[in-house]
């Protein structure tokens, strides 16, 4: 069970890409989504997804964004089916509602919710501006 729900997580974070160039024979890009599923499964605490679960359905971070007092760079993925960039506007519009100062980045990546670190030069000249703008 535990393997099958990573395999499912890790594809809908993009997998398929990551490894599409070590892998270009489908059924070793498969293989190599389950080994590494069963090797997540081995050690991860199953009840830690009841806690994710109750996290996702009941927490809302809406009413606390006027907390936030730093600056912030919201980066997505144009394939991150987790987080989707249809998200942004409502996001954006939210921070701003509530005095925060953000920027938005959009990441042209095909490597879905691992875009930030698979195609981290894609996005570090953005990052690279937001932190200088902070001096």
């Amino acid at each position: 069970m535990m393997t099958t729900l990573r395999e499912e997580t890790l594809r809908s974070y993009g997998i398929e890409a990551a490894l599409a160039a070590d892998f270009p024979d489908p059924a070793a890009r498969a293989a190599e989504i389950t080994r590494q599923a069963r090797a997540w499964a081995g050690v991860f605490d199953a009840n830690s997804m009841i806690a994710l679960a109750d996290a996702l359905a009941t927490y809302d971070v809406t009413d606390h964004l006027g907390r936030i007092r730093a600056r912030v760079l919201y980066v997505l993925s144009r394939t991150d089916a987790i987080f989707p960039p249809s998200l942004a506007e409502g996001v954006m519009a939210a921070l701003r509602g509530a005095g925060v100062v953000a920027n938005y980045f959009e990441i042209d990546s095909d490597f879905g919710h691992t875009a930030s670190g698979a195609d981290a030069a894609k996005w570090a000249p953005a990052l690279r501006s937001f932190i200088d703008s902070l001096s």
